[in-house]
């Protein structure tokens, strides 16, 4: 995988080190700290220079790994004529190393799914079958982050995070050594050792009564999961000169969860548990020979989830309080989750039995991501972040850092909560309606309008919010007050930091329209067409999505187009088989090796365009500014003349949120966010402004949408026979024949949406100010890479020939 990402110059390399009490110069080269010198050893060396002297360009080209073995075996037994037994397994293995950057840090991850299938069916009668099953689904995974491997520094387990640079001449990457990986938004960590599994117990029933045709069944499916996290600790530097001088801005330590708790004095693996419990009956009924009906009911609960030895240490958000080996529920499981299903489809016949008319609706419910219920187990491990002090150095004493224990009322622990309330499942209303017409030419059309509604979803925020903040009358820096904080005089200790809550009661909705149209095979032409309008909106993106709100005190302000949201696509697809050969118009009396060579090609085409995905145009906000009392300018820290404090400090983003990262700019009225005609610049950053302190921004989640896309397909293929039961199969593929750019979207995660960020690393863009291109980046939003898919949609131009024995 090839990466052009910033490294620090030969000249940084070169330079000599710093005499005591020196410190490195913020826009020359002159020294580096005797302890950052061997951490240079983990950065490639570059192959140009950058107009930055600290930083040359590299071009690095990192292997990655992809090895997968599955196997499957059945065996069927006919018992009877009434009884038959069958078994399934199926066992997969897959092992990959994906380079995360140009200093070779990388991911190692495998995985093993299998499962089991035992299934017994009975023939009662001509009216009645019944079917038993037991299930075994499991998976177990392995991942781990790879480190560099430098001579005098040991990286297993150490992240390097450089904050306050810019994109330098077009390139915005820079090469960060790491061995951390990202195990999930709650954690950094080493490794990730999870296995898990499911047993289902199912029974189903079905029967014919007259026009009725009943199904009926119930299923327990008591559920596992085994896992820890092995932690790490990351190094965060405000600039490039505090890098060189080994003076961290903050220093993040996990532990590893299966070590022996401090809270809960318990260790190992986390041994976690739940059950569902599902049953349904539905009918469809054949009212008229042109009408028929369909009815049910589906009820679902899910057991809370629990961890079987009580190695939990819960965050009493109401209190403040830590409460560890707890042993109540982590949320409340609602047991009311019935799921009624009514649909109708009819064809009149006053239409000759050509038009369909369908509607239908139903309610679904889901139990949700099991990352967003596992919290309170996964806090049971020590972590720490310190931000000032003597011990901010690098390499950091983590054992002395440590030992101060967990009764420190400086810690700020940062667990993860639930806030009161937090209720599962989350609940989907669908529901549709389609007017079906066969049309002349074997083709049918169908216009359909299709829509959801989604109640009580997962929503994340924080809780110790800041509240206020306490200006040191000497120095003039303010520090920050929150909702736990303990304030003697001037002096404020934290025992928690900024902590993540998750609850429910979010909701979004979708509604769309389709139209397809489709003719059958036919005269050795098929084809067909599908045009989708919709609009998903809402203030969450689900279990699986979601991100922490913007206003730290309500929800409402991220009510916006989803990251799902596509407006507008379109697909259209064609096969055609050449009329040559027996039975065909042509040549059915050609001589066999004619036939063989000239009949029976396939040629196929396939074009699909979509409009472009949502963008959140974010920024980055410091919690506390300063605002120079004659000038009213804002700072970012704050002004002493002659002993005398200049500045007022003030909050400047309500409540905090600075450890989730999300707040966003105001919108300047009258100007295009969006760059028209100018390459592969896309974003406008003068489009946006820095809100005022005490304020957020009035832009709304994903404001913007990315490019759209387009794509042409084309496919030949024939099969060779060679006799009855055996031939050849030969296929030619062109993926993007036309090699369209399939821009990716700017600040693309493949998890969270994409997100670009602005920052100001020179504190000089005042509130209702907008940003500029030297501030925000040269490349800032642009369109600097492809999606570049293997194969499908987003791939560049790829062509593949592919031969194929069937026998």
């Amino acid at each position: 995988m090839p990466f052009v990402e910033n490294t620090p110059s030969r000249a940084v390399r070169a330079a000599r080190d710093c005499n005591p009490g020196e410190v490195p110069s913020a826009t020359a080269v002159t020294c580096i700290s005797p302890n950052i010198r061997p951490l240079l050893g983990a950065f490639p060396l570059g192959v140009s220079s950058t107009s930055n002297p600290f930083f040359d360009r590299d071009n690095v080209r990192e292997p990655s790994v992809i090895d997968e073995y599955s196997g499957n075996v059945r065996i069927d037994y006919q018992a009877t004529s009434k009884d038959k037994i069958y078994a399934r397994y199926n066992r997969d293995q897959g092992y990959g190393r994906i380079p995360l950057n140009s200093a070779g840090s990388g991911t190692d991850e495998t995985i093993v799914p299998q499962n089991f299938v035992l299934a017994y069916n009975r023939v009662q009668s001509a009216t009645m079958i019944n079917e038993a099953k037991f299930g075994f689904n499991g998976s177990k995974t392995r991942v781990s982050g790879v480190a560099p491997v430098v001579p005098g520094i040991n990286l297993n387990g150490i992240s390097i995070a450089l904050n306050g640079v810019q994109t330098l001449d077009g390139t915005s990457g820079y090469a960060l050594p790491t061995g951390l990986l990202r195990i999930s938004t709650a954690f950094n960590g080493s490794a990730a050792p999870y296995t898990n599994y499911s047993l289902s117990f199912i029974d189903s029933l079905t029967l014919v009564r007259g026009s009725h045709n009943i199904k009926m069944g119930v299923e327990v499916r008591p559920q596992r999961i085994e896992n820890a996290i092995l932690g790490g600790t990351t190094y965060t530097f405000a600039n490039t000169q505090s890098f060189l001088n080994a003076t961290p801005s903050q220093i993040a330590i996990n532990g590893n969860t299966n070590d022996v708790s401090p809270f809960t004095g318990k260790g190992g693996y986390f041994h976690m548990r739940q059950t569902f419990y599902i049953g349904y009956v539905q009918d469809e009924w054949k009212i008229r020979p042109n009408l028929t009906m369909s009815y049910g009911m589906r009820y679902e609960y899910y057991s809370p989830l629990h961890e079987d030895n009580n190695k939990v240490l819960w965050f009493d958000v109401p209190t403040g309080k830590l409460i560890p080996n707890y042993t109540a529920d982590w949320y409340k499981m609602k047991t009311t989750n019935f799921g009624p299903r009514l649909g109708f489809s009819w064809s009149p016949e006053k239409m000759n039995n050509k038009t369909v008319l369908r509607i239908g609706a139903g309610y679904y419910y889901g139990p949700g991501l099991a990352e967003g219920q596992t919290q309170p187990a996964q806090n049971d491990r020590i972590n720490r972040t310190i931000t000032s002090g003597a011990q901010l150095t690098f390499p950091a004493d983590i054992p002395g850092i440590l030992s101060t224990g967990i009764n420190d009322p400086n810690l700020q622990f940062q667990p993860r909560a639930y806030l009161p309330g937090y209720q599962i499942p989350e609940k989907i209303l669908q529901y549709s309606a389609s007017v079906q017409q066969q049309l002349p030419g074997d083709t049918l059309l169908t216009v359909a309008y299709v829509g959801s509604q989604g109640r009580n979803l997962f929503v994340r925020g924080i809780t110790n919010r800041i509240t206020g903040v306490i200006q040191n009358p000497t120095t003039g820096a303010g520090t920050a007050v929150r909702e736990f904080s303990v304030v003697n005089g001037t002096t404020v200790t934290n025992q928690f930091a900024e902590i993540d809550t998750k609850t429910s009661g979010g909701n979004d909705h979708y509604n769309g329209l389709q139209v397809m149209l489709n003719r059958r095979f036919a005269r050795g032409l098929t084809a067909g067409a599908q045009y989708v309008w919709g609009h998903s909106i809402g203030n969450t993106d689900g279990s699986k999505d979601a991100r922490s709100s913007s206003n730290n005190y309500s929800f409402a302000s991220e009510y916006g187009d989803n990251i799902s949201d596509v407006r507008q696509s379109i697909n259209l697809s064609l096969l055609y088989q050449l009329p040559f050969g027996t039975g065909q118009k042509y040549g059915s009396s050609a001589g066999p090796l004619t036939k063989g060579l000239l009949g029976g090609w396939q040629f196929g085409t396939l074009f699909n365009a979509r409009t472009g995905l949502p963008i959140d145009v974010e920024i980055a906000r410091a919690a506390i500014v300063y605002r120079n009392n004659t000038t009213g300018v804002i700072t970012t820290s704050p002004v002493v003349t002659n002993g005398i404090v200049q500045t007022t400090a003030l909050v400047n983003v309500p409540g905090g949120g600075q450890s989730r990262n999300v707040a966003r700019p105001d919108l300047v009225a009258g100007v295009d966010p969006y760059i028209h005609n100018q390459g592969w610049l896309y974003i406008n950053p003068a489009a946006f402004a820095m809100p005022a302190p005490g304020t957020y921004g009035n832009l709304g989640r994903n404001a913007l949408r990315g490019p759209g896309i387009s794509q042409l397909d084309l496919t030949l293929s024939k099969k060779f026979v060679v006799r009855e039961q055996m031939n050849f199969e030969f296929r030619a593929e062109a993926y993007n024949i036309l090699n369209s750019p399939v821009y990716q979207v700017p600040g693309y995660a493949t998890v969270s949406g994409s997100q670009v960020r602005l920052a100001d690393a020179s504190g000089v863009i005042q509130p209702g100010q907008a940003y500029t291109s030297s501030v925000a980046g040269g490349n800032y939003g642009a369109l600097t890479q492809t999606v570049s898919n293997t194969v499908g949609s987003g791939t560049n131009r790829q062509l593949q020939l592919a031969l194929r024995f069937n026998f």
